[in-house]
């Protein structure tokens, strides 16, 4: 069944939220808590773009986007892990940098955990640039760790 990508709607909240935490397990050895709840989905839809990648009526994974004049941002990217490694991952991100793109965004700024090393060859090789640092304040940590600031321009 073919994937689609469309704006999320509030009755997409539990499934979006459902799907981030399956994703965000693997971080279970530096942080405490799930990434996320319905709730936090639903304020992250007053503040930006949800994307939701769909197959069939199955939300199987997501990203926020968020724009602010030249520059946007995109987070939470998740996929269900039983269709990680498929390309959907790049798929959203995609979609996220057109989004922003059409938005009148020249850049987009994210955010990387220092201790997802997995994550920052991937990123580089997709275009994006390692600027800075910053805290991570997400949930309770176990063990220290900052995000890594990347850019890429559009």
């Amino acid at each position: 069944m073919p994937i689609t990508i469309r704006h999320a709607g509030a009755a997409d909240a539990e499934a979006v939220a459902r799907i981030v935490n399956q994703a965000y397990e693997v971080e279970r050895f530096f942080v405490l808590g799930d990434r996320t709840s319905p709730a936090d989905v639903l304020a992250h839809l007053r503040r930006g773009v949800l994307l939701v990648a769909k197959e069939g009526e199955t939300v199987v994974g997501c990203v926020f986007v968020q724009g602010h004049g030249d520059r946007g941002s995109f987070g939470m990217l998740a996929v269900d892990p039983l269709r990680q490694g498929a390309g959907l991952g790049c798929q959203l991100i995609d979609a996220a940098e057109r989004h922003i793109r059409a938005a009148g965004g020249r850049f987009v700024d994210i955010q990387v955990v220092n201790l997802r090393t997995d994550l920052l060859p991937r990123y580089r090789r997709l275009g994006y640039a390692d600027v800075g640092t910053a805290p991570y304040v997400h949930r309770p940590t176990i063990q220290p760790c900052h995000f890594v600031v990347m850019r890429k321009e559009l």
